[in-house]
């Protein structure tokens, strides 16, 4: 027996012991946001109904940083092993074209989308905006004097933004630092407009601080039935969407195919278990975990190729997709 076959059948005694029997340890569930967004929340209430079946106890750890790009690189340092799984946002999408990273959904195996947060245009309550057609209008007779807030660079508002401007509408965008500094300037009047989280905005709107005048949907949505969607007034958005701002789960490419297969499971599980379906119900998440394998690659390049583009395009990205073969969404 030469050395090399020694060497080799080495590995492989090594490969079945580490991942006999899987998991023997925690498992971290790495989120590379701060605690309290959407991504940490989401998180933090799948955790505990992923350990009941996955059998160990499972560690949410927060990593933030560079808009979720300092986490992911940590978790892509540590080995193959499933003890680490990304719990991600889009932005993984634009690292490389943001210059945060030179990490993409590629360089991943993924294993489920979990949510979705539905987006509605909202107005401060005494706007003189009553529909969305009544916005549209105002922003094609001024351009570029009609402000819209939106939390930073990167995030779901700007891309929104982006694509009202594509589709002929020229907003003033101002950045607010976050989400909800971006829904307060709204509710002052600093700004004619936002586009925020159901979630966020259902409780403003019954208070009567805000008015909704359209989602950011090809069709109605069912947490907000008598809200039109926005591609009646602006059907130039058709071709783009849906275009959605998900979580999703990943693990780090070259982990074993009996351990994705353990974890995808135990998610499978905890995705029918009552208190995740409350949850997400309460929330009024949409689940889009009928999205998995190879299909969530799918949707991630669709989403990439309409997004790094935008970016770019708008100068907010100082590198070219060409760069790194994403090719320019067709319509």
């Amino acid at each position: 027996m030469t050395r090399k076959t020694t060497f080799l059948i080495l590995i492989l005694v090594f490969a079945i012991f580490l991942f006999a029997g899987y998991p023997q340890k925690p498992i971290n569930l790495i989120v590379p946001w701060p605690v309290g967004g959407i991504t940490d929340r989401v998180a933090r209430a799948l955790a505990p109904i992923f350990e009941k079946y996955i059998g160990v106890a499972v560690v949410v750890m927060n990593i933030p940083g560079a808009s979720g790009a300092i986490g992911t690189e940590q978790l892509y340092a540590k080995p193959s092993d499933g003890y680490n799984i990304l719990f991600s946002a889009e932005t993984l999408g634009m690292f490389r074209v943001l210059g945060s990273s030179k990490l993409g959904f590629e360089d991943f195996d993924p294993i489920f989308m979990v949510i979705e947060d539905e987006k509605v245009i909202v107005v401060p309550k005494n706007s003189k905006y009553i529909t969305m057609d009544d916005l549209v209008k105002d922003i094609k007779n001024k351009p570029g004097k009609i402000r819209m807030s939106y939390s930073g660079p990167g995030a779901s508002g700007h891309i929104q933004g982006l694509l009202l401007k594509k589709s002929g509408l020229d907003v003033s965008m101002t950045p607010f630092g976050g989400g909800n500094p971006a829904m307060l300037a709204t509710i002052s009047g600093q700004v004619e407009f936002t586009v925020g989280n159901v979630a966020n905005v259902l409780e403003y709107i019954k208070s009567g601080d805000l008015k909704a005048l359209a989602v950011f949907s090809k069709e109605k949505i069912a947490a907000m039935p008598e809200i039109p969607a926005i591609t009646q007034a602006v059907p130039e958005l058709l071709p783009y969407l849906p275009l959605t701002f998900p979580n999703c789960i990943l693990i780090k490419k070259g982990t074993p195919a009996e351990v994705r297969t353990t974890i995808q499971k135990a998610f499978t599980s905890a995705f029918t278990d009552p208190k995740w379906i409350e949850f997400t119900n309460l929330s009024y998440y949409n689940r889009m975990d009928y999205i998995k394998n190879q299909d969530v690659t799918e949707y991630w390049k669709r989403w990439t190729s309409i997004v790094a583009w935008l970016l770019y395009d708008a100068g907010a990205a100082p590198n070219s997709p060409d760069q790194y073969g994403i090719k320019r969404f067709e319509q």
